[in-house]
Order: C-alpha cells, then structure tokens, then sequence
C-alpha cells in the first residue's frame, strides 16, 4: 500500500515539475507582453474598447504556445526517463497532471487580461458612456464568459498538442512521417480554431463537441503512448 501511495504521488510530482519547468519562458511573456498589450488596448481605447481589445487577440496567440508547448515536453521527457525506469504509464499519468496544470494556469492567465483590460478601459475612458457605447462595449458578463470559453479552448489545444507530439514518437523515422504529422497537426489545429472562434461558442451542441473532441484527442494521446518505443541514444 505504502509502496502504491508512494508511485502514485511520484507521477504528481513529475507532472508538476515538468509544469513548473517548462512554465518559465511563459514568465518572459507575462512580465513584457502583457503589459505592452494592456498599454496598447488603453491607448486605442476607441478603437478597439467597442468589440474585443487587444486581449482577447494575444491570448488567441497564446493557445499555441500551450499546444507547441505540450508536443515538445514528451519529446523532453520521454527519453531520459524511459531510460530511467519509469512505465509508459507513470509517464502518461505525469503527462496528464502536466497538461491539467499547464491548461489552468493558461485559463488563469487569459481570465486575468481579459478583467484587467475591461478594469483598465473603463478607468481610462476619455468620456462617460453613451447609450449606445453602453450596448457594444462588452460588459462584465460577458468579458467573464469570453474567459469561460477558454475553459474548452485551452485543453482543445493541449490535448492537440500532446496527441501530435505521441504521434511523432510514435512512428518510425521514414518519409511519410513528416507529411503524416503535419497532416494530423493541420487538422487538428484547424478545429481547435473553429472552436475558439464559432459564432455559436458556449451553445449546447458547441460544449458536447469540445467534449467529444477532448476525448478524442486524449483517448489517442493514452493509445499512442502505450507503444512508444525506447529509442536507442545516439552518439
């Protein structure tokens, strides 16, 4: 039992650590982008305060951050660790508590922009609302709803990304397998982005296909990684 527990907190803790390291560069991001957007949104303010800001626009950027992000971290990981002893499965346990990390804090992060540029917009306002700006200019409802999105957004993309970078560990070196890969990675991309962008998003049937799609993807994630061979280092 003891040596159960003891497995099973081991694949937290990977998990964690390899959030916490590959969430560095994102710090770079946060301390110069971000500001530079917020700044950018208050000084167009009459522009772009009237449908989305620069926001929503940059954090539609950072989805692919956490994708690339995702792919890249099992080629990181696999290797060394196979090497170490570890299973297929504790590998995929700590990839998931990875992914579950990675997607909450990128959730946080847009939900933060998004309430700090509204904050900011409203602060900075040249002249009081009028009636009509009243009705365009999103409220704070909706400014939380557009953040809820990214609740099935953000895990869209992180499971792409983790499913795409499986797959390349995955297939033997050969010449379909770039073309195989970016086939998949395009299609999976490209209804990532119908989802984040539907005119319909946060509609029924939008949720039950983010869900479907979700578990797809992460039902081919665990598939592949059953079979990932161990790759011999190279001198």
């Amino acid at each position: 039992m003891t040596m159960n527990a003891t497995l099973a907190r081991r694949r937290y803790r990977l998990g964690a650590r390899m959030f916490l390291r590959s969430a560095k560069p994102f710090l770079w991001w946060l301390a110069i982008a971000a500001p530079v957007v917020l700044a950018v949104s208050i000084f167009f303010a009459d522009v772009f305060a009237e449908e989305t800001g620069l926001w929503i626009i940059a954090a539609s950027v950072f989805q692919w951050f956490v994708g690339v992000t995702a792919g890249i971290v099992i080629h990181q990981v696999m290797p060394p660790l196979m090497a170490a002893g570890l299973t297929r499965r504790e590998i995929t346990a700590a990839l998931g508590v990875f992914g579950g990390l990675l997607c909450a804090a990128a959730v946080l992060l847009v939900a933060a922009g998004l309430f700090a540029e509204h904050a900011l917009l409203a602060a900075f306002a040249d002249e009081p609302l009028t009636v009509a700006s009243r009705v365009e200019r999103p409220g704070l409802g909706e400014t939380a709803a557009r953040a809820a999105r990214y609740l099935v957004v953000t895990p869209l993309y992180c499971s792409a990304g983790l499913t795409v970078g499986a797959a390349a560990m995955r297939l033997r070196p050969s010449r379909l397998q770039v073309p195989l890969l970016l086939s998949v990675a395009s299609v999976l991309v490209l209804a990532c982005m119908w989802f984040e962008f539907a005119s319909r998003w946060g509609s029924p049937a939008w949720l039950l296909a983010g869900g479907a799609l979700l578990a797809a993807t992460a039902t081919a994630f665990v598939l592949l990684m059953r079979d990932v061979p161990m790759r011999p280092k190279r001198a």
